[in-house]
């Protein structure tokens, strides 16, 4: 299991801008932007599922432990 990294707060805007970027990716564009931009959407929406950033645990970063004060 990974460490939880991400505050609820971190985690809900991630999940509300993958989501928004993943349907303007699936309908709104096509070739190359429409697959990188998907991407990206599911990357970050599967990091508001677990709670881990990758960048953030390279970075040293934790902002989950700024949501518990």
């Amino acid at each position: 299991m990974l460490p939880v990294n991400e505050s609820v707060l971190d985690r809900d805007i991630r999940l509300g801008v993958g989501l928004l970027m993943f349907l303007f990716g699936f309908f709104g564009l096509t070739g190359i932007w429409q697959i990188t931009l998907t991407v990206i959407a599911v990357l970050l929406i599967l990091s508001a599922v677990t709670g881990f950033c990758p960048l953030y645990a390279v970075l040293h970063v934790n902002t989950a432990e700024h949501s518990k004060r």
